[in-house]
């Protein structure tokens, strides 16, 4: 029986691996910018007879504004779950200005901050222009304008989440988006806003989906600020949302670090397609709160400084 047992979890990881390898992708160049970096972006088309609605998830890799690569294997199975389930997948690229950056600069609170800031700021204007690629191709890719669901890990969940800040409270630099446009979901795995005080939204955002382990070391659960000013957490935003009343779920995992920037591309993937079919259905979306704790934590380190997210950073 054990060796059946073997053989069936093969076939099964072979299976996987066949299937994101069989993904149809497509490489668009999206800007060519000043600096003369070339950004690109990736389009997995929805499988043809699947639940295909014209939703279409664009999505911004981790990497710390440092690195990172749009079509790293790790990503595959998420996407090929996704282009099964009929959403399209786009994959692109953003500057990772923080590579740049003087080493001098970094190894204080208020210059990392002020070069985080800045990396931020660029992250999030090449993740608009990629968007609006998106809805220039839309009707040729079968995909709808009003249907772009913005989602990223780490450092590019804090693009995404920073990118639905700037709609929603008028700081999208004229000519990047459409007049009117906004994302019709966001999904953060691990990520923050980036404000001078608690985040407001001037306008009612979008649908939110935030995943978060509170012993992150890397990206702070609650924030990380130098005289309010600096990275607010996915609990803060959270709470924020919440008395406002605006939809949105908030997955909180007790004792997680950083690894919640991947881990619900693989664990919490049933999750996510709920979430994107809930912001595409004619019901009002509602506020959901998972509270989950990682077995045999016991106690863990919560109270991180600003020092200790430098340290993570550097």
């Amino acid at each position: 029986m054990t060796l059946r047992y073997i053989l069936c979890f093969f076939l099964l990881a072979l299976s996987c691996r066949v299937t994101a390898s069989e993904l149809t992708k497509e490489t668009y160049v999206f800007d060519v910018t000043a600096d003369g970096d070339t950004l690109r972006l990736d389009r997995y088309p929805a499988v043809k007879g699947a639940d295909n609605k014209g939703q279409v998830l664009v999505f911004a890799f981790g990497g710390g504004f440092r690195g990172g690569n749009r079509d790293s294997g790790v990503f595959m199975p998420f996407f090929s779950f996704l282009v099964e389930n009929g959403v399209t997948v786009v994959s692109t690229d953003y500057r990772t200005a923080l590579k740049n950056a003087n080493p001098a600069q970094l190894t204080t609170p208020e210059g990392f901050k002020e070069a985080l800031y800045e990396a931020i700021s660029v992250a999030v204007i090449d993740f608009y222009k990629a968007t609006s690629f998106v809805i220039e191709h839309g009707a040729k890719w079968g995909v709808d304008s009003t249907k772009v669901i913005a989602c990223g890990s780490s450092a590019g969940a804090i693009t995404v989440l920073q990118a639905e800040y700037g709609i929603c409270n008028d700081m999208v630099p004229p000519g990047l988006l459409p007049p009117g446009f906004n994302y019709a979901g966001v999904i953060s795995m691990a990520g923050a806003v980036c404000a001078d005080g608690v985040p407001t939204w001037t306008v009612t955002p979008a649908p939110i989906m935030l995943f978060h382990g509170d012993a992150d070391s890397v990206v702070p659960f609650e924030k990380a600020v130098i005289d309010g000013f600096g990275l607010w957490g996915s609990s803060t935003i959270s709470r924020e949302l919440a008395e406002k009343g605006v939809p949105h779920v908030f997955h909180i995992v007790r004792g997680g670090g950083h690894e919640v920037s991947g881990t619900p591309m693989s664990r919490y993937e049933g999750e996510i397609l709920d979430f994107i079919r809930q912001i595409d259905s004619p019901g009002p979306c509602r506020m959901i709160t998972v509270d989950e704790r990682v077995p045999g934590s016991g106690d863990y380190k919560t109270d991180f400084t600003i020092e200790d997210y430098l340290r993570s950073n550097m």
